[in-house]
């Protein structure tokens, strides 16, 4: 079987055959002869194949009586009996169990009890009644913790349908023998007396609220507590806050419905929004007012640098033809005297004189 996509379960077992020693039992008990005990459940290495390495058919494998090797036995479980029909399951655990298991098969045993004529218990043989082959060549029981505690566990369950007349031992452990019948009467004894002490506890169940005195409950089961219900509560607040009790609220006087009307006191929400967006905006346009006036200041400072150095040329130019340039001055042949008194002044002055 595959592996199942929701639960990760995936079927390690064969549908389970019965043999013809357990065919032969199930018919007697159901005939009512007996009672039917479970004794053991083992893990074999016995696989469906004969000694050729052959598959054994169903039928070949009815007639198996015994199993070579018992590997390990496991603990038997009996379900209740619920309309003619019981689970024996069997778990397999590697509590203590020092080394791996692989095993082909789990064989299923029972036996048939009777009484004799002193009314005493005779022990029936113990049969191979079913086996269970693994759906793979083996499986494994994989080997125990050291600490010796179970860490793994494999399930087996055999599901059975009996007769009317059948007898079964339900403990397993032949401590005594229970009918269907009486199986039935224990459990509804069982569900019965559970269910009145639930019903005692429930009506012996009270309620305190803040000190008051214990409620029980009626007989439909309820609960009369003395309070109020939310309709109620509701009701009784309805009134409440219309005038009643309350002069002013910042100096204004609450209306007829009980509500005070604080516009005239306070801003609302959204004119204080509106106020802040408006100062915003001013904050806004004077940033880049100034802005722009930075530009200015810095184009001005940009032209000032350009008019000094040129102011700076120039100055440099007159400095230059001071010291470098040749000046020439005509004077009169009557003011020769006065010509050569300039010309003494500076090394670049030339003195014309004109004769007229």
């Amino acid at each position: 079987m595959a592996e199942d996509p929701n639960t990760g379960f995936k079927e390690k077992l064969k549908q389970t055959i019965l043999t013809d020693a357990g065919r032969h039992i199930f018919v007697s008990v159901g005939d009512g002869e007996g009672t039917l005990v479970y004794t053991c459940a083992i893990l074999s290495s016995q696989k469906p194949v004969n000694s050729s390495g052959q598959a054994l058919d169903d039928e070949a494998i009815r007639q198996i009586t015994s199993l070579p090797d018992d590997l390990k036995e496991g603990q038997l479980t009996l379900t209740p009996v619920t309309d003619d029909h019981f689970d024996v399951i069997a778990d397999f655990n590697n509590k203590n169990q020092p080394a791996d298991i692989n095993f082909s098969c789990i064989g299923w045993y029972a036996r048939v009890d009777s009484t004799n004529e002193q009314n005493q218990k005779v022990q029936g043989d113990e049969a191979l009644i079913a086996i269970t082959f693994t759906t793979n060549d083996h499986e494994t029981l994989a080997a125990g913790s050291p600490d010796g505690l179970s860490t793994d566990v494999i399930s087996a369950q055999l599901s059975m349908t009996i007769a009317e007349a059948a007898n079964i031992d339900m403990t397993v452990n032949e401590v005594g023998y229970v009918t269907r019948a009486e199986l039935n009467s224990w459990q509804t004894k069982v569900t019965a007396d559970f269910n009145g002490k639930i019903d005692a506890n429930e009506k012996n169940t009270t309620i305190t609220i803040h000190g008051t005195d214990p409620v029980k409950a009626d007989a439909n089961r309820t609960f009369d507590l003395n309070t109020y219900t939310k309709q109620e509560i509701d009701q009784m607040v309805a009134g409440a806050g219309k005038g009643a009790g309350i002069n002013t609220v910042q100096g204004v006087a609450p209306d007829n419905q009980g509500n005070v009307n604080l516009g005239t006191v306070f801003y609302l929400k959204t004119e204080v929004d509106q106020k802040i967006q408006a100062q915003q905006a001013k904050i806004d346009a004077l940033t880049k007012a100034n802005s722009d006036k930075d530009s200015q200041i810095t184009s001005l400072n940009q032209q000032m640098t350009g008019s000094n150095n040129q102011y700076n040329d120039l100055l440099n130019r007159v400095k230059f033809l001071e010291e470098n340039a040749m000046l020439g001055k005509r004077f009169a042949k009557a003011d020769e005297s006065a010509a050569e008194s300039w010309e003494n002044q500076h090394p670049n002055y030339i003195a014309m004189i004109e004769d007229k």
